[in-house]
């Protein structure tokens, strides 16, 4: 279908098949004409045969992708494995910090910065990932396999906090209370456009009388005593305006004002995230910290496999494998090493620098159009689990403000013990920047101002010592360089370098999540893997694939608003 004087393309067709049909009818063609496979539900690990003969494969980087590679190809068997990373340490952006934990910076702005975690024995705090959701399947089964114990992880819950200056008097309202009010008078003002018959064109005979009942049932309407029955005068959803006796029943409280609702735009704030597909509940985390399903696979990968604090720099493709030369920073010397396969595993931002490369113009090309996202992460430990205390009551789950600081992640561990972590600030793009050009005191006292604006608490440097703070910004990590992959789906160069590096160039592969449609999440880096080891062993064609769009990572990342 292809004619070079202006005639029909293949891409052409689709166009416009998406035109007549949209996105559904272009899926439905591109699945007719064998361009992509009808995606099954996922079944483990994909059975890989073993190697005819001893084949080499280099990995380069310790990330999740890159010991998921390493960790398949030697179940498989047949294959010879060695693994390079630059860093002191496996997991890439999969970074637990406890005492002792060393976090290393490198900026324009203050040069190469160091800390050291401080927190008390027994305490830790994910600095990267932190959840794993219940359909991230490979994920899961990976921590079954690797015997790596788990527990719920608590995304939200109706006693967390919203903070705006721009509505109630810049007070810190309760999650629970804008939830359901503003169910509520949504309800109200459906009911009276229904009854009025605005809406009699959009329904079906018999629907009026559903909608209503529907309506009644999610607003809560008349609720309340004296309280008209279509009406909302607010709700026990929303809470009890006065602790419970055995003389006093739930009164709810009183209901906020629906303009201040609206003045606050809470809905731009994060206020829904729980409720898309990746945050939604059942989610987990490993027991002890996000490290242990590293070292999961770390402990079941042959000892002295993975070489540390080796810098590639310089790869060179040839028709029956690929030569890597990198600087061994404990022996002082550049070693070059040779293998039949080389799956790189190192983010595309730094995967950019190596030089004296031979890669393909297109595969060049794609590896320097992928930008890596501004994230930074603040956490503290809190003497007092405060926000467990009778004022607060909230076990878990995220607060979000109209701040700097963004998110405040409270520990879904150790509940009613003595001490406790918390993820003081969790943003990224501009407020990311801006916190990630301070310095390392400064990134401390703005996030301590920040998290006082829902918590006073933050202010009595005996419950929240400022000498125990810790802060990463990603996009300052030397080897690292930013948080994910940051593809726009509406993007036309980064669908063609996203497509394009799905496909190798000769013999070198590239894994990760900045190359699977979950970019940021531990199961795209496990997807990707997967992926390149089907190519490797013939089970997946290694041609570019036709795809209609990258991934949209914000959406994924950090939810629609």
């Amino acid at each position: 279908m292809t004619d070079s004087t202006g005639g029909w393309t293949r891409r052409r067709f689709l166009e416009m098949v998406g035109k007549a049909g949209g996105a559904a009818a272009v899926y439905e063609t591109m699945t007719t004409l064998g361009m992509i496979n009808v995606p099954e539900a996922w079944a483990g690990p994909p059975r890989l045969p073993r190697a005819g003969k001893q084949t080499s494969v280099l990995v380069l980087g310790a990330g999740v992708g890159g010991l998921t590679a390493a960790y398949d190809l030697l179940h498989a068997g047949g294959y010879s494995v060695t693994v390079l990373e630059a860093q002191n340490r496996p997991g890439g952006r999969s970074l637990t910090a406890r005492n002792g934990t060393k976090i290393v910076e490198k900026s324009t702005e203050h040069g190469e910065t160091h800390q050291e975690c401080k927190f008390d024995h027994g305490l830790y705090l994910n600095m990267g990932p932190g959840r794993l959701p219940y359909h991230h399947r490979r994920a899961l089964h990976y921590c079954r396999e690797l015997k790596v114990p788990l527990e719920v992880y608590v995304m939200s819950t109706s006693a967390n906090l919203f903070q705006t200056p721009d509505a109630f008097g810049k007070q810190a309202q309760i999650n629970r209370r804008m939830a359901y009010d503003t169910q509520g008078y949504i309800s109200e003002l459906l009911t009276k456009a229904v009854k009025s018959k605005c809406l009699d064109q959009e329904l079906h005979e018999g629907d009026r009388e559903k909608l209503l009942d529907l309506l009644k049932v999610f607003g809560d309407l008349g609720a309340t005593k004296d309280c008209a029955p279509d009406a909302y005068c607010g709700s026990t959803r929303a809470g009890c305006e006065k602790p419970l006796t055995v003389f006093q029943a739930c009164e709810p409280e009183k209901k906020l004002d629906f303009h201040e609702l609206l003045q606050s735009e809470f809905w731009r704030h994060k206020f829904y995230q729980p409720m898309e597909f990746e945050w939604q509940p059942t989610l987990f985390q490993p027991v002890g910290g996000m490290d242990k399903l590293v070292h999961g696979f770390v402990t079941h990968l042959p000892e002295g496999m993975i070489h540390y604090q080796c810098e590639v720099r310089h790869v060179q493709l040839h028709d029956h494998g690929v030569e890597v030369t990198y600087w061994d920073a404990k022996q002082k010397k550049e070693i070059k090493k040779t293998a039949d396969f080389c799956i790189s595993n190192i983010p595309l931002p730094v995967l950019q620098k190596v030089n004296k490369t031979n890669f393909a113009p297109d595969f060049l090309e794609a590896i320097k159009q992928c930008r890596f996202a501004f994230t930074c992460k603040v956490g503290w430990q809190a003497n007092e689990r405060f926000w467990e205390n009778d004022k607060y009551q909230i076990y878990g789950g995220i607060s979000y403000i109209f701040d700097l600081v963004t998110q405040i992640w409270y520990p879904s561990n150790d509940y009613f013990s003595a001490k406790g972590t918390l993820t003081g600030t969790y943003n990224y793009d501009a407020d990311a920047e801006t916190l990630g050009a301070m310095d390392l005191q400064k990134r401390l006292n703005t996030a301590r101002a920040g998290g006082a604006l829902l918590h006073p608490e933050f202010l009595d440097d005996k419950i929240v010592p400022q000498a125990l703070g810790l802060s990463i910004a990603w996009h300052n990590i030397p080897y690292q360089e930013g948080g994910w992959a940051d593809w726009k789906s509406d993007s036309e160069p980064d669908r063609k370098a996203y497509a394009r590096l799905l496909a190798p160039d000769g013999r070198f592969y590239v894994v990760g999540d900045q190359v699977s449609t979950l970019p940021g999440w531990q199961e795209g880096a496990m997807m990707s893997a997967e992926h390149v080891l089907q190519q490797i062993a013939g089970m997946r064609p290694k041609t570019v694939p036709e795809i209609l769009a990258a991934p949209e990572t914000r959406r994924l990342v950090q939810g629609r608003f």
